[in-house]
C-alpha cells in the first residue's frame, strides 16, 4: 500500500509508527471497541471474526504479511464491526488515526489504494457468504483448505506448511470441530493432505480443486 508514495506522505505514516509483538491468540482489537489507528501484519498472520448469536466466532478473513487491518473502522468513524486475533505469534505495525488520515486526506494515490482493498475484501466476504450458501461442509473444507495455502505460502520451494488448529479451521469452514477432524481424515486417505500435529500439508492441489467443486 506504502510502495511508491510521496515521501512526505509515507513520512507522515512513520513517524508514530510502533512495532509490537503479539502471542498467538492474543487480541489485536475486539468488536465494539472504538478504534485508535491502523495495523500492518509485519511478520506473521491474523485472524479476523465476528461473534455468532450461539457465542462462537466466524473467521471470515487471515490477513497475511502486508496487509493491512483496522481501517475500514477509522475511515467509516465507527466502532470496529469485527475483532483481530493473533493466529500465529506476529509482529504488527501500529500507525495512530491521526497520522493515518492525515496521509489519506494529503494522498490521491493513498485514497485509490485503500477503495480498492476495500473493494477486494467486500468481493472477498461476498464469495465467503455465497460459500456458506452454496457449497457442502466437505466442499467448503477443501476451499478454505486451498484459501489457506495460497496465505501461508512464503515464496521458496519448499513444501506450503498451514498451522492452523482444528478449531479455527472449523470456525472457517462454518461447523463443528468433529465434522472439520473427521473431514481431514477423509482427506488424507483419499491422499489428498498430510498432517503432522496441527500443520496441514496439501499433497493434491487440484484433487482439492474438484472436491470444492471450484470449477
Amino acid at each position: 500500500m506504502l510502495k511508491d508514495l510521496p515521501d512526505a506522505v509515507c513520512k507522515v505514516l512513520k513517524t508514530n509508527m510502533v512495532t509490537a509483538h503479539y502471542k498467538a491468540g492474543e487480541s489485536v482489537f475486539s468488536e465494539g471497541q472504538k478504534p485508535k489507528g491502523v495495523y500492518r501484519v509485519r511478520k506473521g498472520k491474523v485472524k479476523k471474526f465476528t461473534h455468532t448469536n450461539f457465542g462462537t466466532q466466524h473467521i471470515f478473513y487471515v490477513c497475511k504479511e502486508n496487509e493491512y487491518l483496522g481501517y475500514h473502522a477509522i475511515l467509516s468513524q465507527e466502532l470496529y464491526p469485527d475483532s483481530a486475533v493473533a493466529l500465529l505469534d506476529s509482529e504488527i505495525d501500529f500507525i495512530p488515526e491521526h497520522d493515518f488520515l492525515k496521509a489519506v486526506n494529503s494522498s490521491h494515490l493513498l485514497t485509490q489504494r485503500l477503495l480498492k482493498n476495500l473493494s477486494h475484501e467486500f468481493r472477498v466476504f461476498i464469495n465467503a457468504t455465497k460459500m456458506l450458501a452454496k457449497h457442502t461442509v466437505r466442499e467448503r473444507a477443501a476451499l478454505n483448505l486451498l484459501i489457506l495455502e495460497s496465505k501461508f505460502e512464503n515464496g521458496n520451494n519448499n513444501q506450503t506448511e498451514i498451522i492452523i488448529n482444528r478449531d479455527d479451521l472449523a470456525s472457517m469452514v462454518g461447523t463443528a470441530k468433529e465434522s472439520v477432524v473427521r473431514m481431514l481424515k477423509d482427506f488424507k486417505e483419499e491422499q489428498l493432505i498430510t498432517t503432522k500435529r496441527s500443520s496441514i500439508f496439501i499433497q493434491d492441489y487440484k484433487g482439492l480443486v474438484k472436491v470444492g467443486n471450484f470449477l
